[in-house]
């Protein structure tokens, strides 16, 4: 009861008086308290501290309360990392041209703004570090900055590179139910493992631009059904003034996903769905950043007679396919001695066939993970394992992961990662990428296809440290 009177005494004096004031008169007067002996060291020290509590707490209040009021809903994110990567580049065996590998060390930084307008309205805005192509244009697959200039031996030593918009859009979710997006935003399409680059069609730093609906709804634990439905904008086709065939419609994507997710048990859950894209006006789909592969992408024609290059692609895009993921929370239980404790594994597959094209037209990928579902500090951990296989035409080659085998199609082959967390938003991961040309492999060839003079495997190393705030 006593401390309870000394406490509220001592806040009364803070209330009433200003804080700096009240603060020195409370320390006064527990002082005086601990040296008549009416309160022990530390029954004072503890008072202090609760004090001091109630005075942070007062003086963040009346900042908040200065500010004004959109300024309090504004959330700002961001994330840095730093690679050093060595790459043997993919040329064939035993010729002329095979080259050693290289090393690079690159650099990324993202900052977002969240601005939430109200409980159903909310606009997100971001800029980037600018990941220029070999052209010295933007690289919608790639927001690297590579020391010593971004491969453009235009750069002088030590340049300094720009920064882009790298998203923005907004959402609306006028029910529970329900989102609409639109704008430059991140990709809403499900792919498992996307952010740790195990995508099989879309490289993870691509920002699509366009409209989306959003469904979801929770029936129960064990099944939530949801559907993406998105029109993203390819290019922007100026029409030819005068001309009888004046381009008038811009290449686009349309896209839907649907499928359902939830647990299978107190431990197992799952995520399926079933995808169609179709590309329309393909042979308008601006070339600017097609890889630059040893086995050359996806079929294209129409060779411009001004530099030589093939301006459309030989088939149309419409893709159909499947995607499953199934895992398990603490899948192993007891079983394991404690030190060795795996709080998450899981495997997943994909499945999807081109059926604009007659041959070379299908796209897989088979993998596992397992370790921490998310890195939040020291020992937590996670690795996981994928083979994929993109054959010519299955897919357009502006999309895929730009790390494997530059984002080309026509390949093959294994990417593995482990990530290791290091502190509170820090963690490191270590990649390794082996990828060949599809063709070189016999058993998985179809008709159709030109003979490489051998095989031109490509391994890619990097080791990451990322940060994030």
């Amino acid at each position: 009861m006593k401390k309870i009177i000394l406490t509220l005494t001592a806040l009364m004096i803070f209330t009433w008086q200003g804080s700096s004031f009240a603060t020195s008169s409370v320390d006064a007067l527990i002082q005086k308290l601990e040296d008549k002996g009416i309160l022990t060291d530390q029954d004072a020290a503890q008072l202090k501290g609760e004090i001091s509590s109630k005075e942070q707490e007062s003086q963040q209040t009346t900042f908040k309360s200065m500010l004004p009021d959109w300024l309090n809903t504004i959330k700002l994110t961001g994330d840095f990392r730093i690679r050093d990567q060595y790459q043997r580049i993919a040329v064939a065996k035993g010729t002329s041209s095979q080259k050693a590998g290289y090393n690079r060390v690159r650099v990324r930084a993202r900052l977002q703004l969240e601005d939430q307008l109200n409980d159903k309205l909310k606009v997100i805005f971001g800029i980037a570090t600018d990941g220029e192509n070999s052209a010295g244009v933007g690289n919608p697959r790639s927001n690297n900055l590579t020391l010593g200039g971004n491969n453009n031996p235009s750069e002088d030593a030590f340049n300094k590179p720009e920064a882009v918009v790298n998203k923005a859009y907004v959402i609306y979710s006028p029910a529970s139910y329900l989102t609409l997006m639109g704008g430059k935003m991140d990709n809403p399409i499900w792919e498992p493992l996307g952010p740790s680059n195990a995508n099989l069609l879309w490289d993870p730093n691509i920002t699509p631009e366009g409209g989306v609906i959003q469904l979801q709804k929770k029936i129960n634990d064990y099944i939530t059904p949801f559907s993406t439905n998105a029109i993203f904008v390819l290019a922007d086709a100026t029409p030819t003034v005068g001309s009888a065939t004046a381009i008038k419609t811009d290449p686009y994507m349309f896209v839907t996903q649907d499928g359902i997710k939830g647990n299978l048990t107190e431990k197992a859950y799952y995520k399926t769905a079933v995808s169609y894209y179709s590309v329309n006006n393909p042979d308008r789909v601006v070339f600017g950043n097609r890889p630059s592969a040893t086995n050359g992408g996806n079929n294209s024609n129409n060779t411009d007679s001004t530099n030589g290059t093939a301006t459309q692609y030989t088939y149309g895009y419409n893709v159909v396919g499947g995607t499953a993921e199934l895992g398990m929370n603490d899948p192993f239980g007891k079983m394991l001695p404690s030190p060795i404790y795996i709080p998450q594994a899981g495997v997943f597959g994909q499945y999807f066939q081109n059926q604009g094209a007659p041959h070379n037209n299908a796209a897989w990928q088979m993998g596992m993970y397992m370790g921490s579902s998310q890195l939040n500090g020291w020992g937590t951990w996670k690795i996981n394992s994928v083979y994929k296989v993109l054959e010519r035409d299955s897919w357009l080659d502006i999309l895929p992961d730009a790390d494997d085998y530059n984002g080309a199609t026509d390949t093959a082959g294994w990417r593995t990662e482990l990530d290791i967390g290091l502190a509170k938003n820090v963690w490191f991961v270590m990649s390794y990428y082996h990828i060949n040309v599809y063709k070189y492999f016999p058993s998985l060839s179809q008709p159709g296809q030109t003979a490489y003079s051998g095989s031109a495997p490509e391994n890619l190393y990097q080791m990451d440290f990322d940060f994030r705030f």
